[in-house]
């Protein structure tokens, strides 16, 4: 067992169920942590004489095989849901859930902003229904 305290326990390992995670690992035989991103499509709960370690059932993004890898809880450092993909190159990958079904006005931007007539917000100035 690599840590006394680790990142996740019995209690709260299926919330991480269907979430694709950051993940860091730390084993005392290496001098480093090492970072997966992975999707969590299982948990292994310890059964007394069978398995006495609980552990994460992971597809890998790294690894093209089909079948999921295993990562034990004592073995996580740091674990974060991934909640939207960044598209500004911020490396915000952790802020949160962007709803698509937003309610809004719904009025199409301007094609060309940061001109003299349309601001970067990309407002006219105009109201819209």
């Amino acid at each position: 067992m690599s840590s006394l305290y680790p990142a996740v326990d019995v209690a709260t390992a299926a919330s991480y169920l269907d979430k694709t995670v950051l993940m860091e690992m730390y084993w005392e035989d290496e001098p480093e942590t090492v970072w997966y991103c992975v999707h969590i499509v299982g948990v292994v709960l310890p059964i007394e004489g069978y398995c006495n370690q609980a552990y994460f059932m992971v597809v890998n993004f790294a690894n093209a095989r089909p079948s999921p890898d295993e990562m034990y809880f004592a073995d996580i450092r740091t674990i974060r849901v991934i909640r939207h993909r960044d598209r500004h190159g911020s490396g915000n990958v952790l802020g949160r859930i962007a709803h698509p079904n937003q309610a809004g006005s719904r009025a199409a931007l301007p094609a060309r902003r940061n001109s003299s007539t349309v601001p970067a917000n990309g407002s006219t100035g105009a109201a819209h229904p």
